[in-house]
């Protein structure tokens, strides 16, 4: 049966050229599959249509602007149909320090970390680096950066405060980096990541032709069946629900390290969720269904 589906893409984050272009792909596989499709900006525009000018919202709002959490819970006021993870998962996902403390909590490795609100608080100890700073609540590797000396972490700081008011200073794990989806009750194929430079960072994300993926990826069946096993629990402990992404990297010993959750994964042409699904054997538009197929209404 045809839906009239509103699409929200773009927004006002630091994500919004990832949304947009998510979005337009969204966009054409809607159509293919013979809905009709809205594409609207940010809540504002949602807020002129009304219940009955649709039947769900598709949510592709990257970054604060549709993962905090905050637009899940006026989506469930409002009593619309939408994608993906209500507010808790939200919530939960979006600031990295409360993930990280609850998955690790479950007996699931994540680096060590320090949560600053403020640049004074860096505690500094040599034997401890390398390092990687990021914003504490932030997707699409936004602010990214690896600090391999002491000397110059307080530096990258104090840099770091110029785009969040909360960084996260990470213990560096040296390592194969992945990623696993979800959509509905399918765990995904892992997807392994060969970024073009040292870092998976927004540059090797997007822009680069050079950052390699391999689905499956080159790790052992067991290894993958256990980075499936820990996307499914960490989901359950993150209440994450509809679809999303969990991040990972296998150190040299094969140790399985937890980096951060995606409630609204990227879906552009270099994105890694189409990737996994492709090898699932989902193409784009029956995976852009298989989503539509989770929207449902949350209290």
């Amino acid at each position: 049966m045809s839906k009239r589906i509103a699409l929200l893409m773009g927004g006002h984050s630091a994500e919004r050229e990832v949304s947009l272009n998510s979005g337009h792909a969204v966009a054409s596989a809607i159509k293919e599959l013979g809905h009709e499709v809205i594409c609207v900006n940010d809540v504002h525009e949602l807020k002129s249509l009304s219940q009955h000018d649709i039947d769900l919202v598709f949510n592709l709002l990257h970054g604060a602007d549709g993962e905090d959490g905050q637009l899940a819970a006026w989506l469930a006021l409002e009593g619309l149909k939408y994608t993906g993870c209500d507010y808790v998962g939200g919530c939960l996902s979006w600031h990295k320090h409360m993930a990280k403390t609850l998955v690790n909590q479950q007996g699931i490795a994540t680096p060590s970390f320090q949560l600053l609100v403020k640049p004074e608080q860096l505690i500094v100890d040599a034997a401890e680096g390398p390092w990687i700073v990021k914003p504490a609540s932030e997707g699409s590797s936004v602010g990214l950066t690896k600090v391999n000396h002491a000397d110059d972490l307080s530096d990258v700081v104090h840099q770091a405060f110029n785009l969040t008011d909360q960084v996260l200073v990470e213990q560096y794990i040296d390592g194969i980096e992945c990623t696993v989806g979800m959509v509905g009750d399918i765990i995904l194929p892992v997807v392994s990541i060969e970024p073009s430079g040292e870092l998976y960072d927004y540059e090797a994300k997007y822009n680069s032709q050079e950052t390699r993926y391999q689905c499956p990826a080159p790790l052992s069946k067991a290894l993958q069946r256990q980075l499936q096993d820990d996307t499914q629990q960490i989901c359950q402990i993150l209440q994450i629900k509809g679809w999303g992404r969990v991040d990972f990297i296998v150190d040299k010993s094969g140790r399985r390290w937890f980096l951060e959750a995606n409630t609204t994964p990227g879906m552009t042409a270099t994105s890694l969720l189409p990737k996994a699904a492709q090898v699932h054997g989902w193409d784009f538009n029956q995976l852009v269904a298989e989503i539509i197929k989770t929207a449902r209404r949350h209290d």
